[in-house]
């Protein structure tokens, strides 16, 4: 899956080569807003501020601006967001109002360290997000509970589980064993020593003289 990342870069934002995703937040989002939450980490500056639009996201994820409707309510249970007023071209209005998504400090030791080659994957946005929650819970790569204790584990339905497991491992990315399962990202989870945490903070938001009405 190719994924056009010029124009996002052009705006300020550079991806990272790595997303850290904390332990605490298994059951606070979905399946696909974990992984919309992971994309837009990738884009965080050194103070773990990211500004980009919610078209800008939906491009990372390859989905439908209105897929995302719900996105800044959501994320809001699990970062700060602050907005900003940011000049546009409008025949009537000088600026509209951006969010400014602040990504929550790493809680050692309980975080993962992901790849940013994990968005390349010619996969669903549910099981990439599934895939995320899998890694937040395994230890050691191995996950030792059956389809409905994982599915009361992730506050889930079991099919969806089951499907999900299906997908996974046509992508070579999960194993089935006796009793459970191993999980197999190879070179997408990454050891944690890498993960550097965020610089001290001054006012992140631009200073913009609004003309008057």
């Amino acid at each position: 899956m190719k994924i056009s990342l010029k124009q996002l870069q052009n705006r300020g934002s550079k991806r990272q080569q790595y997303a850290t995703i904390n332990k605490s937040m298994l059951n606070k989002l979905n399946p696909p807003d974990l992984y919309r939450f992971y994309c837009l980490s990738l884009f965080r500056n050194d103070y773990y501020y990211v500004r980009l639009r919610i078209k800008d996201i939906a491009k990372l994820t390859g989905e439908k601006e209105g897929a995302l409707q719900d996105f800044n309510d959501n994320m809001d249970k699990v970062l700060t967001r602050k907005k900003y007023p940011s000049p546009i071209n409008h025949p009537i209005r000088d600026f509209t109002m951006r969010s400014l998504y602040c990504i929550p400090p790493i809680e050692h030791p309980d975080f993962i360290t992901l790849s940013y080659l994990f968005i390349k994957l010619d996969l669903s946005v549910k099981a990439k997000g599934y895939y995320i929650k899998l890694l937040l819970i395994a230890k050691d790569s191995i996950i030792l509970l059956n389809p409905k204790e994982l599915a009361e584990k992730l506050k889930m339905g079991k099919s969806a589980i089951e499907n999900y497991n299906i997908e996974l491992y046509s992508a070579g990315l999960l194993k089935y064993l006796s009793k459970g399962l191993e999980l197999t990202p190879s070179e997408l989870l990454l050891d944690n020593d890498i993960a550097a945490q965020r610089k001290e903070r001054g006012n992140p938001l631009p200073k913009i003289t609004l003309k008057s009405q």
